[in-house]
């Protein structure tokens, strides 16, 4: 049995408001998952392949095989390509900003990849949400950023529903969520045989968990370190406002405390401040993650009831 593990960025990926998307080099992500007895990884960096060349070849000096993928962000949330060509990068950057997740899904076939929908229904909303049900793929039925468990709960139900074939995936922007979220499958190491045994159902799960809030804030002041310059000037500028929840992070009073918990925890990283800040952010997400899962549900309940496929409204209710 094969170990592969899934959606995993380097810092190679840039992310969308915080500038380091992950803090895993490529070179340091193969010689962790060699020692955990990973067999075979996704990179799946957002927007770009470039990872993939140096991982392949310490990869394959380390008995780890590398499979190229990509994570694009679309108008209608992020897909995943995986096994894609070389080219499609090129091609993504003439065109992104403007793709819809089908004509995501066109670029990744065009570029011989197989679609991988990942998080489809996180709080965030960077997955494709509804548009599961437009868009056929891998889905991805587990994933630790999802810490309050109902997004991947209503995922594989859906999954299990439309008859797609599941994953799970790791998402691993830190180092200590390499050799988790595992999908055994029974095929040679190469990617065409691994993706044919998912698409297939032949595949087992293991050693899936949740990110810890101490890895959770490790990480996210990591990213800040590392892009603070970048963080201060969208501070004080103002957040883009791409989702509602980055309304509360907008306004004035937020962003004079988001700047002087800036300030105290670059001078000490150590600071309680940070503490105080994670509690807060935290805080938010538990409200906005009880407003997205009713609003999951609801939508999900209407797609099916409308398709016959649900008899009662209370079929998919927490």
């Amino acid at each position: 049995m094969l170990r592969v593990q899934l959606h995993v960025h380097t810092t190679a990926s840039r992310g969308t408001r915080i500038k380091y998307d992950s803090t895993i080099t490529p070179v340091e992500a193969i010689k962790i998952l060699c020692k955990r007895g990973v067999d075979a990884v996704a990179v799946t960096d957002h927007n770009t392949t470039r990872a993939y060349d140096l991982m392949r070849r310490i990869g394959e000096r380390k008995g780890v095989y590398v499979i190229r993928g990509i994570e694009i962000d679309t108008l209608d949330g992020h897909l995943i390509g995986l096994g894609v060509e070389e080219e499609i990068e090129r091609k993504l950057c003439r065109r992104r900003k403007f793709l819809t997740a089908p004509e995501a899904v066109e670029l990744i076939r065009d570029f011989n990849g197989e679609v991988y929908i990942p998080h489809p229904f996180d709080i965030q909303h960077k997955g494709i949400g509804m548009k599961v049900f437009e868009v056929n793929g891998i889905v991805e039925v587990f994933n630790p950023m999802n810490i309050f468990g109902f997004e991947d709960e209503i995922a594989r139900m859906v999954a299990s529903k439309l008859g797609r074939p599941m994953a799970v995936g790791s998402d691993a922007h830190t180092e200590s969520l390499l050799g988790y979220c595992i999908n055994l499958v029974s095929s040679e190491p190469d990617t065409y045989s691994i993706l044919r045994s998912i698409r297939k159902g032949e595949v087992r799960f293991e050693k899936c968990r949740y990110i810890s809030m101490k890895e959770l804030k490790k990480w996210v002041l990591m990213r800040i370190l590392l892009s603070h310059k970048s963080v201060k000037s969208k501070i004080d500028r103002g957040w883009e406002i791409d989702a509602s929840y980055m309304m509360a992070a907008n306004n004035p009073l937020m962003r004079k405390l988001e700047k002087l918990a800036l300030e105290l925890g670059i001078r000490s990283p150590s600071s309680p401040i940070w503490d105080f800040t994670a509690l807060m952010a935290y805080s938010v997400a538990v409200i906005y993650a009880k407003n997205s899962e009713k609003e999951y549900r609801n939508q999900i309940i209407n797609e099916f009831q409308s398709a016959g496929k649900f008899q009662s409204k209370h079929a998919l209710r927490g």
